[in-house]
């Protein structure tokens, strides 16, 4: 027996209860005296007020009418006035011959009843319908609206989305053809049931629309595909020195997650990256003489067609790694040992730096923060190389992890379309731009490539 069924049922009960029983009577009981002799004055009841006998017969004449005489008669009810209704009744309708004027009362008595329980019959159905609903809530650009979903299915999620958004976006998506995909509030994108399902394990499920282009961008010129990419990250978030080197706590709690979200379980790459947070100078150079020799570059068995590295740590002037012993590394000459010259198995690879540090003193505004590193050079003349950094010469960049965070963001919305990395990187900026605290970030690239980049989804064997 389906609910409805049920609660009629119960509604039916309770009006024959309340109205039809011969037992039905309200009275009131006073307190009693505590003394004897006022005992009587206090036990006082109100006498037995019983439905006559004439309002339960017209409550039963009136529970025996069919649907589309109760409409009838209720449409009649609401619509004339009481006068007009008893007109109606004794004069104009097919029972008239059954009713008289002594019975008027009893029978809008039975109809007064009947529409209080229908209203009341109402209110706990759209309330029991309410509790077999989720909430959860969705960010559109800076707005957070609530929705509710019966099924925890990604198509239902997608289809309460579009009640969130207002005519300016529909105007926008028009307009700058883009399409709405959804990410959880880490910016990981959402794309099946599974996904959301995990979603709603937190207290307060909130998703994002993201706005992503929905056809693929015309490409002029020459293009390669990083379809099997080696990734290399050097992320150092713990110094000796916190007097001269602040702790970095980003760069181990959102950075390192950033990137392996991106390269290692959405694009399934290679990725290797440091295992502790504090590394020497020594450790740094063990490091990358350790991973050529392990992994054979110079031979490159495991076919890789792309390189990435990237770094995220404290830097200062002359294009330098600052290692957590305060001793220097130099970024150019990591990057140069992936040159054709020095690495000719990867010379024909595309090969993308990506680094977020600091690149000078001025600060873009006068508030205390952890800060990333010093100044950098320019020169990068080797052939294959696009080198990213978080800012522009001189200036420092804020331990935020804005950068890896709309890097992870746009190419996971994008790539699967065929959108050019270089295009991406204006979506970038534009991204860190739009957040609260994307002053601090100036995202500049320096390109030595004659072609553009295309990332792809490497297929395990």
């Amino acid at each position: 027996m389906n609910i409805k069924k049920k609660l009629c049922m119960l509604f039916f009960s309770l009006i024959y209860d309340i109205f039809l029983k011969d037992d039905y009577y309200t009275r009131t009981t006073e307190e009693q005296a505590q003394e004897k002799d006022q005992q009587s004055k206090d036990k006082e009841l109100t006498k037995p007020k019983k439905i006559n006998e004439k309002d339960k017969e017209w409550i039963k004449w009136w529970s025996q009418k069919n649907e589309e005489d109760k409409t009838t008669i209720i449409e009649k009810f609401k619509a004339l006035s009481n006068e007009q209704f008893v007109i109606w009744l004794l004069n104009k309708c097919k029972w008239k011959n059954e009713i008289t004027e002594n019975d008027i009362d009893s029978i809008c008595f039975s109809i007064d009843a009947f529409l209080a329980f229908v209203t009341l019959f109402i209110i706990l159905l759209q309330f029991i319908k309410c509790m077999h609903y989720l909430t959860a809530y969705v960010i559109v650009d800076e707005r957070k609206k609530e929705i509710k979903v019966k099924r925890l299915t990604f198509e239902e999620l997608v289809c309460q989305s579009y009640y969130c958004l207002e005519w300016k976006d529909f105007q926008k998506m028009r307009n700058e053809n883009l399409k709405l995909e959804l990410s959880d509030v880490k910016d990981n994108i959402i794309e099946s049931d599974e996904k959301v399902k995990k979603e709603f394990e937190s207290n307060e499920p909130t998703f994002k629309i993201l706005w992503t282009p929905y056809q693929r961008p015309a490409i002029i010129g020459k293009t390669k595909t990083i379809k099997n990419a080696l990734v290399i990250m050097i992320a150092i978030s713990e110094y000796m020195d916190n007097t001269m080197w602040r702790n970095l706590p980003n760069v181990k709690e959102k950075d390192i997650t950033n990137f392996k979200q991106l390269f290692e379980q959405e694009l399934n790459y290679e990725i290797v990256c440091n295992l502790s947070s504090n590394m020497t100078k020594q450790d740094v150079q063990s490091f990358l003489f350790e991973l050529v020799t392990n992994y054979q570059l110079h031979k490159n068995p495991h076919k890789y067609d792309g390189l990435i590295v990237i770094i995220c740590g404290h830097g200062d002037n002359g294009n330098m790694l600052v290692t957590s012993d305060g001793k220097y590394v130099s970024i150019d000459r990591i990057r140069s040992s992936f040159n054709c010259h020095e690495m000719e198995s990867f010379k024909d690879f595309p090969k993308i730096f990506i680094v977020d540090a600091c690149r000078g003193e001025s600060i873009p505004k006068a508030h205390e923060i952890t800060t990333r590193g010093n100044e950098t050079l320019y020169g990068h003349n080797d052939d294959g190389f696009l080198s990213i950094w978080s800012t522009t010469k001189g200036h420092q960049v804020a331990d935020l992890s804005l950068l890896s965070k709309s890097i992870k963001k746009v190419i996971t919305s994008q790539y699967k379309i065929g959108y050019p990395f270089k295009q991406m990187l204006q979506d970038i900026r534009t991204d860190i731009r739009s957040n609260k605290s994307g002053e601090w970030y100036c995202v500049e690239s320096q390109d030595t490539t004659d072609y553009d980049i295309l990332f792809q989804q490497r297929i395990s064997v």
